[in-house]
């Protein structure tokens, strides 16, 4: 009996935790970069996880020509199928509250356009906005 009941909850524990969504840009090919400037990929970018409820996560969206754009996602989204599946096992197993951690995704699609990066004129100093860019982006 004890087995019959450690193989439920061994699959609520370690099943449909990971959450998964899509980083799009507006022109699209954008580098995609963790904030220690690690080079993840390309948008259309998919990043999947297994984070707890709340959890954030930055990128850095970097194209020729154009502006680098900072993106967080966050996972906030409730799923109300692990909701559910939390609140009824808990009813009969304590752990499986825990799973309440999970319940969350991240919005399916984030969606970023980026700005054409605009050069000053010889002898101009750089638009505020451009100045700052350029100095997050090499921090």
């Amino acid at each position: 009996m004890r087995r019959l009941m450690s193989v439920p909850l061994l699959l609520v524990l370690t099943t449909g935790c990971a959450s998964t969504t899509v980083i799009r840009s507006d022109p699209s090919g954008a580098r995609v970069k963790s904030r220690s400037g690690e080079l993840l990929g390309r948008t259309p970018y998919e990043h999947s996880d297994s984070a707890t409820v709340n959890h954030t996560e930055s990128f850095v969206l970097e194209l020729e020509g154009y502006a680098p754009e900072y993106v967080t996602i966050r996972r906030d989204q409730w799923n109300s199928v692990r909701t559910a599946g939390g609140i009824v096992g808990g009813l009969f197993v304590f752990p499986v509250f825990a799973t309440l951690f999970w319940a969350a995704d991240y919005k399916p699609l984030y969606s970023v356009e980026l700005r054409e990066e605009v050069e000053p004129v010889r002898g101009e100093a750089a638009p505020a906005p451009a100045r700052a860019a350029r100095r997050a982006a090499y921090r």
